[in-house]
């Protein structure tokens, strides 16, 4: 197993505020800019540039649930064009990702993530900070009633966004992810649009529709469908966001082999049994119906849990027919039992 330097890991630690128990101090908000939805436009920059420009740099990730919290180290390269490719520690696994994933919506959020973001959130410029060493514009997304739900660090060297915290409603942080260090591309022109990739094809709901799909286009805690497509394989993939988190459900056929989850812990809930696994993505694994469900999150648990509990949990096919059949097995990655 490789493990990451304690240089390292101790100054991702005092970067995500976890020495002294709170976030790090930033420039006072300016009163006037707090009044309007100023943050976005910078949010939707930040994300371009995460697209756009070449990068390299280590994150620190920490995700704080039921059973306390777990954290890995990210080595990350963008390649304009190319897409974002992640080296985890402590797993030691590469893949590719992109902004409709939770590995990916801390640097680059979709468009789509950012258009749902402004209909639950108002996103206001907040202050001025630093993170790794490189100046950085703080924006909030406020909820309704004012409380601050997300903070995001943005590089005002035109790279992407250097720090994301996510808050549940007592103000506790329960997902961040930062830059221990960057590195910049020389900045290119772009040529075209630069915010479409990870949208959201609404054919294709109709598409699968059409073959007998049926799924919720929206889950508990205003997570909206944003990402739906049936895999060659025969698995669906379903993606949900609030703007600020992403759950990502991954459904196929068959029976879950419980004797090989080996690290999952069984639980209880409602008379049906799920199995969790402690990682920052909060993976939980079920069967309902002849279909095994696997859901992968950055969102704070209770969203999780209630996002999980408005899926099927049945003991035989009814709620959600044909849900592609004849598939075996799912990625490696997401699949510990295929």
């Amino acid at each position: 197993m490789i493990r990451p330097p304690a240089t390292l890991i101790l100054a991702a630690v005092m970067l995500l505020g976890l020495v002294v128990g709170g976030p790090a101090h930033a420039a006072p908000p300016d009163d006037a800019e707090n009044n309007e939805d100023t943050g976005l436009p910078l949010l939707r920059e930040a994300a371009v540039a995460a697209r756009t420009r070449g990068y390299t740099g280590t994150q620190y990730v920490t995700t704080w649930g039921r059973s306390g919290s777990f954290s890995s180290v990210l080595e990350v390269r963008n390649v304009p064009g190319r897409g974002l490719t992640v080296h985890a520690q402590p797993s030691n696994l590469t893949e590719r990702v992109d902004p409709g994933t939770p590995a990916g919506s801390m640097s680059a959020p979709s468009e789509v993530m950012l258009e749902v973001l402004a209909r639950n959130y108002r996103v206001v410029v907040a202050g001025r900070d630093q993170v790794c060493g490189r100046p950085a514009r703080l924006v909030h997304a406020l909820r309704a009633d004012g409380t601050v739900a997300a903070r995001y660090w943005l590089d005002e060297a035109g790279g992407p966004v250097l720090r994301r915290e996510l808050l549940d409603g007592h103000g506790r942080i329960v997902h961040a992810g930062a830059f221990v260090d960057l590195t910049l591309d020389p900045a290119r022109r772009v040529v075209g649009p630069a915010l479409t990739v990870g949208g959201f094809d609404l054919a294709e709901t109709s598409r699968l529709s059409a073959r007998g799909w049926r799924f919720p286009d929206a889950l508990p805690g205003r997570l909206e469908l944003f990402a739906a497509h049936a895999a060659p394989t025969g698995y669906l993939y379903l993606g949900y966001s609030d703007g600020l988190s992403v759950v990502s459900v991954f459904i196929q056929p068959g029976v879950l082999d419980e004797e090989r989850l080996r690290g999952w812990h069984p639980q209880q809930r409602n008379g049906h049994t799920i199995w969790m696994r402690n990682s920052a993505e909060q993976e939980t694994i079920w069967a309902s119906g002849g279909h095994v469900y696997t859901v992968f999150a950055d969102a704070p648990a209770d969203l999780v849990d209630a996002a999980v509990a408005a899926l099927p949990h049945e003991s035989a096919p009814g709620l959600w027919t044909r849900l592609g059949r004849g598939a075996h097995r799912l990625l490696s990655w997401v699949n510990p039992f295929g």
